[in-house]
């Protein structure tokens, strides 16, 4: 039997040639071209699939490009949203601090008080001088801080619920013999017992009584100020204790040289006596100022 296998191929001149392959050199040809074939195939197949894995992952990261650019524009939207609301409330903040500044400065000016009269000794310094621009916030918030500090200490509004000022500062013909003599205060006329209240933070330095004030206290403010309440039925603030503005500090009475229920209300600055009156009358102002 033949091994071999024989392959004629003719032109169209009639000519012919022969190939003479063996069986077995024929058979791994063929497997060779199978595997060669089956390889290509697979290959094809695996391409194929990780192109369409590719085209699925560009897909994802177009998909994902897209939401982040949405995410971008709606961040970038709550940015600005913020920022606007930031700058109304500065700008409002800004607003208030002015008109808080406005109206210490109105009480400073009501009072004749410039903001370098209490601040402390400015001898013995210097140097350079540097030119402020704008104010800006921060120099406002500043200079209203400076200011409550600068009016913390100075006595304002009224002692006591007032029905009346029975009796003003300066000269005036004494209640109790008709002779012309000074008023080193003014008497606020009340009911008996009404609280009395501190007009600034301070400490009390003084309290007891003579025949003159009856029962009295009196309180140092600092920056060289000080009151003193008088005619009391009842002193409740204690020698030594440090008081706020709006502390209750003695009941109103009728003890020593008086003709009735009533307030003797004092303001010195520097040991001298000053009319309170104006101390007073810009109690409206005080709580505007207060916070």
């Amino acid at each position: 039997m033949d091994s071999k296998l024989h392959i004629l191929i003719t032109s169209e001149q009639d000519k012919a040639r022969t190939f003479v392959f063996s069986k077995p050199v024929l058979k791994k040809l063929l497997i060779t071209l199978s595997v060669v074939f089956v390889v290509s195939t697979v290959a094809g197949l695996i391409s194929s699939f990780q192109n369409l894995s590719l085209k699925s992952r560009i897909s994802n990261l177009e998909n994902n490009l897209t939401s982040l650019s949405s995410k971008n524009k709606n961040l970038q939207t709550t940015v600005v949203s913020l920022e606007e609301k930031a700058k109304a409330q500065l700008t409002g903040a800004y607003g208030e601090l002015n008109q808080r500044s406005k109206v210490i400065d109105s009480i400073l000016s009501t009072l004749d008080i410039t903001p370098h009269a209490l601040n402390k000794d400015i001898r013995n310094t210097g140097g350079p001088f540097t030119s402020m621009s704008e104010e800006t916030v921060e120099d406002l918030i500043m200079k209203v801080d400076s200011d409550i500090k600068l009016i913390r200490p100075i006595p304002l509004g009224f002692p006591v619920d007032a029905t009346r000022i029975s009796s003003g500062f300066g000269r005036r013909t004494d209640p109790m013999n008709g002779r012309n003599a000074f008023h080193d205060g003014i008497d606020l006329s009340g009911k008996r017992r009404s609280e009395v209240k501190a007009t600034a933070d301070g400490k009390v330095i003084e309290r007891g009584y003579n025949d003159t004030y009856g029962w009295y206290v009196r309180i140092d403010h600092g920056n060289d100020y000080t009151t003193m309440f008088a005619h009391n039925a009842k002193i409740v603030a204690r020698w030594g204790t440090d008081v706020k503005r709006g502390d209750v500090i003695a009941l109103l009475g009728n003890t020593g040289r008086s003709t009735g229920p009533h307030l003797h209300y004092e303001v010195r600055y520097k040991g001298r006596p000053i009319n309170p009156a104006k101390f007073i009358n810009i109690n409206k102002l005080i709580s505007m100022s207060s916070g």
